[in-house]
């Protein structure tokens, strides 16, 4: 939901250059067609026409659609929405995807024993990041550019900083910056949101993407902290079993050790447990060790 939230900002906010840039489309005017409902707020699904007047004067519709991943659904779903607009407006329609990654599948033709089908395609992860220091309008999409992390703090600063941009569109920008910088880094994108939260504030789309990243990133810490309280448990285990044997038998083998490091069950530990107490020798532990192993 958020890419697609993004997405949508960095289209309405730089339609032009987009056009511009990435298919050398030069414009008079360019709206966003609003008329239908999108069918999924999910980024595999955005789904961006534009009505484009042409210097001379021309309609023409573009398509634009941005996917993470490139599939045969996706591109038969796009099919049908380049003919639906097609058949709506009967102008000219390009159908044009914003790749977020390489894919090979992705090389502007499709066809089938029924259908050819030609589109535009441009994978961003493939793009110079340093291209594009002069197009403030597409600075969100610098994270996913080659080498664009190293450019941020430029970014940032150039949209916080700008005399050109109102303050609305700098706080719709940052957050769309952000947004895009946690599809690589989710620490990325905190320190994006913790630097410039004053004036991403202003933006409709901060709170539902700070609190969703937030979210996540509370959600990594308490795997990781479960997971660190896993191997801590397991560790003083270890060393309660050895400790155990130590004292009954003093020298224990290097092969015991081994075994012994090598388990993570807790049920096996505390079996085993049992067992360095009863045992009477090592090698009736070490046999009754490798049989409760083998039979988990």
């Amino acid at each position: 939901m958020q890419y697609d939230i993004a997405s949508k900002i960095v289209i309405e906010k730089g339609k032009e250059v987009i056009l511009r840039r990435f298919l050398g489309i030069e414009t008079k005017n360019v709206e966003l067609i609003e008329e239908l409902p999108q069918e999924s707020v999910s980024l595999r699904r955005s789904d961006f026409p534009l009505l484009v007047t042409l210097k001379d004067g021309k309609k023409i519709i573009v398509l634009i659609e941005i996917q993470t991943d490139f599939d045969l659904d996706f591109i038969l779903r796009f099919i049908e929405y380049t003919v639906h607009y097609k058949r709506k407006y009967r102008l000219e329609t390009t159908p044009f995807v914003m790749l977020f990654t390489s894919s090979e599948s992705a090389n502007g033709y499709y066809e089938d024993n029924v259908l050819t089908f030609k589109y535009q395609f441009l994978k961003l992860s493939e793009l110079d990041s340093k291209d594009f220091r002069d197009e403030i309008w597409l600075y969100p999409f610098l994270p996913l550019m080659r080498e664009g992390e190293k450019l941020l703090l430029e970014a940032e600063e150039a949209i916080y900083e700008s005399k050109k941009v109102k303050v609305r569109d700098k706080a719709d920008l940052l957050t769309a910056m952000a947004i895009f910088a946690g599809f690589k880094d989710k620490d990325l994108a905190l320190e994006l949101i913790r630097r410039r939260r004053d004036i991403m504030r202003r933006s409709p789309t901060y709170d539902i993407f700070a609190e969703m990243i937030e979210n996540e990133k509370k959600d990594e810490w308490i795997q990781q902290g479960l997971q660190q309280g896993l191997q801590e448990k397991q560790e003083a285990m270890k060393k309660f079993l050895l400790d155990t044997l130590e004292i009954r038998f003093e020298r224990i083998p290097d092969g015991i050790i081994e075994i012994i490091n090598n388990i993570t069950d807790e049920e096996i530990f505390r079996t085993l447990h049992r067992y360095a107490i009863k045992c009477s020798s090592l090698r009736e532990f070490k046999t009754k060790m490798k049989s409760i192993i083998e039979k988990k």
